[in-house]
């Protein structure tokens, strides 16, 4: 018995030497690792999801790391772990996650280092992920310097966005405890599908029993992925009422340039609670124009209101108000207190005040979903302006009779949508309900039907592949063909629309023509690499299957002619249409003998393209990166002929021969008329504009450019800032030359003087109206915003003429006042 227990000692001895088999003592005479490893995160703060979450995690310990744990909450979740097998007492681990699309804000990462005995130590790091797409949460209300006192309702309202969806949202109260009746509160989603936005307005009452001091409350939200972000705090702080003799303190927010029906949001506190809240609108006369207010309970301290200018009927515009919000407290009393200082209107010769106003033309409404706007057409027909969205791949639809988007816009114009057109129905203006989409993210042209019901795409016109040959026959000894090819696939840009009649004025249905730019393509051989050219499709549904037949393509050779030279090069020119269509046919042979310099055949990397009114017309005008000194404008017109299907076969030297067809088109301006034009401008083009019938071109660059059909310079206006935007009335028939009265009705043409006018945006939020004739200011439109995109100007059902810009806020849209032209002749 007594060696048994002398055997079972040893062996607690043995066991004692690692672990010990006491706990109050260690006979063994080994001591217990009590040494915790050490653990450190870095990071920078702020990074971008496009690189991923980076950061680094450097562990040691004395004897051995056994694990790292790194849990993250927060905009990101997860949890990994690093189990090391073998000795390892010091480590350095760069981390680089890729936290998905929906995943962003601030992200909570704590790791924890854990050693073979059991013994840990953590750090913490904070890392803000920025991404648009990410979880985002915003307090509305209450405000910075929000008050409150007992027994007073504060207002909450907390706002989320995330695409993938929102579960929960929510608020809750920090600071003492006592001074709330409630902690917090929340909105839980059921299941799927969940809201992308979502808001839940809310409010808590301050506890009666409340003496004084503060508390804090903040949003936040739970996404599909349960991803939490939250806000900053806001403090509200707490006050008794006795004896109350003080006025509200009352904030306003409105635009220094606002539209006629802009907000003002008013914003007031006061311990006693708010029971009225407003606004009063003066001209400088001090008359009262406008005005709205509310009545409230006075159970809030703080309250947020926002009311519409409601200056619709204001003329003239622009002109300047003065704006004054005012709140009353439910004090006996009954204080009232205005914005700002004491409220005295101004002279009308008097300083501009803080709560002095201009109201500016237009009515701006938000795009749905955001993106950017390079290219718009308004159909009068169906009231609606359509705009090209290629950010996010689709053709916004604007409504012009209600002012609103078409939410669900037209998806089905292809990736990246950019110029648009409208289809013609004869050269008198009319067209039909259908609209041609340059998909400049492929190689096709959208044909889509936007009638009532449809908004349908009817078919993609394909584009083909064009051969750029120079051909040359080289006789020493034997002749031989040296073909120097340039395979210029490139994707359309912008578009225009023509159409030839058949007889009389209505479009052969075989005559519908687009004519486009195409995009850069960095991959194109020199000298076109980054540069683009002009072309022409017919445009004609090939069929299911398909009838290669039917289709015709021109690529505009004509506008790089030039007289044979040490420089120049015969042209050769191959189209090819791959499958299903398996065609390819020379339209230009080398018999044709044209020469061409192939470093001026090439155009700058964005060349605009527009029609005219009656589509017999059409203007485009090199802009972008211009590779040349000076910038091109070319024109092409219906009148003239177009010659295909003229098939040549020739000797070009020796035994060498060459055949094919000889396509022209007498349309398109010659080089000499687009030579011409260079000498009289500057580096690249900014906008181009064309009138109804092609007589009147504009194009716009170091200044404002006026041509004639021919494209001979007439005139020019000078041209301010960095502003693109230009478009002409849409009634301008006029030409920018010829007799003017008594021997004609006005110069230019017949008509109206007021309808021979352009609309060129500045980059100050002006709209500048020139005189096309004699190139000289006659008005002024102002807007709230610079106009930064597209400039369209329309008319609308009803005759009245509609101005269309966007802006950094969206689509602006102005009912144009009747300008009286002073300039029906020339100045003596």
């Amino acid at each position: 018995m007594r060696r048994g227990r002398g055997l079972l000692w040893g062996m607690c001895a043995l066991v004692g030497a690692f672990w010990g088999c006491e706990t109050s003592r260690n006979p063994g005479g080994v001591q217990r690792d009590v040494v915790s490893p050490t653990i450190q995160l870095a990071g920078a703060d702020t990074q971008d999801i496009k690189g991923g979450l980076n950061f680094s995690v450097v562990a040691t310990d004395n004897l051995g790391l056994k694990d790292i744990r790194l849990n993250y909450t927060g905009g990101y979740l997860n949890q990994t772990d690093t189990v090391f097998t073998s000795a390892v007492t010091n480590v350095t681990i760069q981390e680089k996650i890729n936290p998905g699309s929906g995943s962003g804000g601030v992200i909570r990462i704590v790791g924890r280092a854990t050693d073979g005995a059991g013994n840990f130590a953590e750090d913490t790091l904070f890392i803000f992920l920025q991404n648009v797409d990410a979880l985002r949460v915003y307090l509305l209300q209450p405000t910075p310097g929000a008050v409150g006192s007992p027994g007073k309702y504060i207002p909450i309202h907390v706002a989320a966005a995330q695409k993938s969806g929102i579960r929960r949202i929510g608020w809750y109260v920090g600071g003492a405890a006592g001074q709330t009746t409630q902690r917090g509160d929340s909105l839980v989603n059921g299941s799927p599908p969940l809201p992308d936005t979502l808001d839940f307005v809310d409010s808590v009452l301050v506890s009666p029993t409340a003496t004084g001091g503060f508390f804090t409350v903040a949003g936040f939200a739970v996404d599909s992925g349960n991803r939490v972000a939250q806000t900053s705090p806001i403090t509200v702080t707490l006050q008794t009422v006795q004896n109350d003799q003080t006025a509200p303190q009352v904030e306003q927010t409105v635009l220094l340039r606002a539209e006629a029906n802009d907000t003002v949001t008013v914003h007031a506190t006061d311990p006693s609670g708010i029971t009225d809240i407003g606004f009063r609108v003066y001209n400088l006369a001090g008359t009262l124009i406008s005005q709205g207010s509310v009545i409230l309970s006075g159970t809030s301290t703080d309250a947020v209101k926002r009311f519409p200018l409601g200056l619709t009927a204001l003329t003239p515009i622009p002109q300047q108000v003065v704006v004054q919000a005012f709140a009353c407290d439910g004090a006996l009393a009954h204080n009232c207190g205005v914005a700002g200082q004491t409220f005295t209107v101004p002279s009308p010769t008097g300083p501009a005040r803080a709560d002095t106003v201009t109201i500016v033309a237009g009515a701006t409404i938000a795009l749905p979903f955001g993106g950017k706007i390079v290219d718009a057409i308004y159909n009068a027909n169906r009231r609606e302006l359509y705009l090209t969205n290629p950010t996010l791949g689709r053709v916004e639809i604007f409504q012009a009779a209600n002012s609103t988007f078409v939410a669900a816009g037209i998806p089905t114009a292809g990736a990246q949508p950019w110029g648009v057109a409208l289809w013609p129905r004869d050269t008198l203006g009319a067209y039909g309900d259908t609209i041609v989409v340059a998909n400049s993210g492929g190689t096709q042209l959208a044909i889509i039907d936007v009638s009532p019901g449809a908004r349908v795409l009817r078919w993609r016109q394909d584009l083909p592949d064009y051969l750029i040959q120079t051909y040359k026959v080289q006789c020493a000894p034997g002749c031989k063909t040296i073909i120097t090819e340039y395979n210029i696939s490139d994707r359309p840009q912008y578009v225009a629309t023509v159409c030839r009649p058949g007889g009389g004025t209505l479009c052969s249905q075989d005559s519908i023509y687009a004519i486009y730019s195409t995009t850069p393509e960095p991959s194109n051989p020199a000298p076109f690499t980054g540069r683009a050219t002009l072309r022409m499709e017919k445009l004609i549904n090939p069929g299911n299957p398909p009838n290669p037949a039917v289709l015709f393509g021109h690529l505009f050779w004509e506008i790089a002619g030039s007289a044979p030279s040490s420089t120049s090069d015969t042209l050769r020119v191959v189209e090819r249409r791959g499958r299903p269509y398996n065609t390819s046919r020379v339209t230009l042979t080398a018999c044709a003998g044209i020469n061409v310099e192939l470093q001026s055949f090439a155009l700058g990397d964005t060349t605009f393209v527009r029609n005219s009114g009656n589509f017999t017309h059409g203007f485009m005008g090199e802009g972008g990166q211009v590779a040349a000194k000076s910038a091109r404008v070319m024109s092409y017109t219906t009148k003239a002929l177009l010659q295909t299907g003229f098939t040549v076969a020739c000797a070009t030297g020796g035994t060498i021969r060459d055949s094919g067809l000889v396509d022209v088109d007498f349309g398109m301006s010659p080089a000499v008329e687009v030579l011409d034009f260079i000498s009289n401008t500057a580096t690249r083009v900014k906008a181009i504009a064309t009138n109804f019938n092609g007589a009147t071109n504009a194009a716009r660059a170091d200044s404002v450019y006026y041509l004639d059909e021919g494209l001979r310079l007439k005139g020019t206006s000078p041209d301010t800032g960095f502003a693109t935007g230009m478009d002409m009335n849409y009634n301008h028939t006029f030409a920018p030359s010829g007799s003017c009265p008594p021997t004609s009705p006005v110069c230019g043409g017949s008509g109206s003087p007021n309808d021979r006018v352009i609309f060129v945006a500045r980059s100050d939020a002006n709209i500048d109206v020139f005189d096309t004739f004699h190139a000289i200011q006659i008005g002024t439109i102002s807007t709230r915003d610079p106009i930064i995109g597209p400039l369209r100007v329309a008319k609308d059902a009803s005759g009245n003429q509609l101005l269309f810009g966007i802006t950094v806020r969206g689509l602006v849209m102005v009912s144009l006042p009747a300008f009286t032209n002073p300039l029906p002749a020339p100045r003596r």
